[in-house]
This record gives structure tokens, C-alpha cells and sequence, in this order.
């Protein structure tokens, strides 16, 4: 006690405190080709510890310190064998290359088969790509012209009693229809109207559809995952209905650097088709007013074939006793104008994938 004053002298614990080192998180260049992204924090069940930390003896008594280089031989043996210890058993994968994204994995699938969900451990959603494109070949082609409306002829005969149409008897309208009419001598048949008829054209176009190999889903590591080794990334295993590679890509047609990830794979967003067929155009009909006939019949009611026809403007020596008249061909419109297949389907979009293994 000095002047009043109390001075109580208070033991200091003296000793080094030990730190543990561990795994930092990294983020990843954020892929913005990426659809359907989700970011789902991953979990880890404990506290990674360095392999290389002497361990203290909780009972009291002195642990054994382990050699720096036992414990790298250890590590080395179980990393090999159940996984890295600072990835909590998973699998210490190697950095991916500046400008490329990853590390991925991939599912391959038939074109129509549903799509795996991206899991926790994978939870970003890249692109979903095709594989195997093959050229479906043209547009299939065809036109066809049909008569829309008939000429509207109105059709006339007049008959004589003397061949080589002398004589005058009389003039009767006729049409399609059958007419009981006499024809003692010969016959002239004269036509007049709307002389052409119009055609509808009816363009056919088939495009075949693009067939695919393959459908492909990608899956990014957590933008949280857990660094490791020399800039690594801890990879958990691949999900059920992965492959068992680790990819990273890039949009366009790259060469894979040296490295882990070595294996290149071209996939597609989609293809380019630009097939059409060109125009289909019909002539104007093929028959008028002026190709009608008047088709002549021995008995009454036009029943049998005809015993003679006459055209236009003509005189023919028949006799008969019904008539009927026709205008033109059973296919008066004509294609003008074939259709031909134009444009091609081309592959675009393209992804370079990298792949380990």
C-alpha cells in the first residue's frame, strides 16, 4: 500500500494461440449466357481443418507433434482415396481459365427427354444446349392449279335439212345440259360470252423438322463454393444423371488450353432455317368460249357415246336426235410456275465445352 493506494499484483498467462487456417469462399465470373439461374448457399457440416495442425491433447498430457512431412504424405493418401480433407471430402478441381465458366457438369439427354433439375450442390443453371445436328435436307415443294370459274359461253345450234349446212331450219340454245333436239341434215354451232376462265393455285410446303442427337443440361458450382489447393474450387460429386466429368465452356469455337480440362465438345442453342419454296403461279385457262363442242347423239336423252361432235363456227354433216354441249378440257388451268425449294438450316449458337477425363 503506498499513499492510500491499494496495488494488488495480478498473475499474466503467458502462451502462443493457435490459429487454423481455412478454405476461403470464390466466386466465379458470373455466366451471362446462364438461364434459370438460382443461388442456393452451400452448406458445410463443420469446420474444415488443416491437415497440417498439430492436434492438442485434451486429456492434459502432451500431444505428439507430426513432421510436416508426414502429414503432406498422409494428406496426399487420403485426397487420393476418400476425397480432399479441405474440401470436406469432395474433390479439390482445378481453376478454370480467365474468360471461361465453370467448373460445370453436364447431363446428356434424348431431345424429348425432361430435363434434370440443377441440385444445391450445383445450383446455376447454365445454358441448355443441342448435339448432334443433322441436315434435314429442302423444303418439299408442289403446286397445283384448279379451275375456279368456268367461261360463261352461251352455246347455239342451228340446223339445216341439206348437208354442208344449207338450207335453214331453225336456232335453239344448248347448254351442258341434254337437249332432245332433231338433227335431220348437218349442224353449225356458234358460241359467244365471257371467253376465259380463272384458275386458283394452291401452293404446297413442307419443312422438314431439324432433328438433334442429343439435349444438353448444364449446372454451375454455388458462386460461393469453397476455394482450395492453387486457386481450386471444392467440387462436390456429380448428381445422379451427370456425366462424370467436370466441364468448363464458353460461348463460339475455342481450342481447349493445356490442362485438366482438355476434352472439347461443340454444342449448339439452336439452328438458323431459312427453307421456303419459292412462288406457284397457274396460266389462264386453257379453254374459252371458242373451244366449246357440241356433242351429238343418235338416240334421245345423250344416252351411249356420241355418234359425232361439232365445233365452233363449223358445219358438220350428222344426224342425231339429242344434243349436248361441253367447253374445254377435264384440267383447263395449267402451272405456270413450279415451285422450287430456296434457303438451308445451319447450326448456330455454338458453345465450346472443355471437359476433364
Amino acid at each position: 500500500m503506498r499513499d492510500g493506494f491499494l496495488i494488488q499484483t495480478l498473475p499474466f498467462f503467458t502462451g502462443a494461440l493457435a490459429f487454423l487456417p481455412g478454405c476461403e469462399s470464390k466466386s466465379p465470373a458470373v455466366d451471362p449466357t446462364a438461364t434459370d439461374a438460382t443461388t442456393e448457399p452451400a452448406t458445410s457440416s463443420g469446420t474444415a481443418t488443416d491437415p497440417t495442425t498439430t492436434t492438442a491433447d485434451t486429456s492434459g498430457t502432451q500431444g505428439t507433434s507430426t513432421s510436416p512431412t508426414e502429414t503432406s504424405l498422409t494428406t496426399a493418401v487420403d485426397s487420393s482415396e476418400s476425397g480432399d480433407p479441405a474440401c470436406g471430402g469432395g474433390t479439390c478441381g482445378a481453376p478454370v481459365e480467365d474468360g471461361w465458366f465453370g467448373p460445370t457438369v453436364i447431363a446428356r439427354l434424348p431431345p424429348d427427354a425432361e430435363l434434370p433439375s440443377c441440385t444445391p450442390e450445383y445450383p446455376n443453371a447454365g445454358p441448355t444446349l443441342l448435339d448432334g445436328f443433322e441436315d434435314p435436307g429442302p423444303a418439299i415443294c408442289d403446286c397445283t392449279c384448279e379451275l375456279q370459274m368456268a367461261p360463261n359461253c352461251n352455246l347455239s345450234m342451228t340446223s339445216y335439212s341439206l348437208p354442208n349446212c344449207s338450207n335453214w331450219l331453225s336456232s335453239v340454245a344448248v347448254s351442258a345440259n341434254c337437249s332432245n333436239v332433231s338433227a335431220p341434215g348437218s349442224l353449225r354451232l356458234s358460241s359467244y360470252g365471257y371467253g376465259v376462265g380463272s384458275c386458283d393455285e394452291t401452293e404446297i410446303e413442307e419443312i422438314p423438322p431439324v432433328p438433334w442427337d442429343a439435349t444438353i443440361r448444364t449446372c454451375r458450382v454455388p458462386e460461393n463454393a469453397l476455394a482450395c489447393g492453387d486457386g481450386g474450387v471444392c467440387l462436390p460429386a456429380q448428381p445422379a444423371g451427370f456425366e462424370d466429368t467436370w466441364c468448363m465452356y464458353k460461348q463460339g469455337d475455342h481450342e481447349c488450353p493445356a490442362g485438366e480440362y482438355a476434352n472439347k465438345s461443340l454444342y449448339w442453342s439452336g439452328a438458323e432455317d431459312t427453307r421456303e419454296c419459292s412462288n406457284c403461279t397457274c396460266g389462264t385457262a386453257g379453254t374459252n368460249c371458242a373451244d366449246a363442242e357440241l356433242m351429238v347423239f343418235a338416240g334421245n336423252d345423250c344416252e351411249g357415246d356420241p355418234i359425232g361432235t361439232v365445233g365452233t363456227n363449223t358445219c358438220s354433216n350428222v344426224v342425231g336426235l339429242s344434243v349436248a354441249g361441253t367447253i374445254g378440257a377435264e384440267s383447263p388451268c395449267p402451272v405456270t410456275s413450279v415451285p422450287e425449294p430456296m434457303g438451308a438450316v445451319v447450326a448456330q449458337g455454338e458453345f465450346t465445352f472443355c471437359c476433364t477425363g
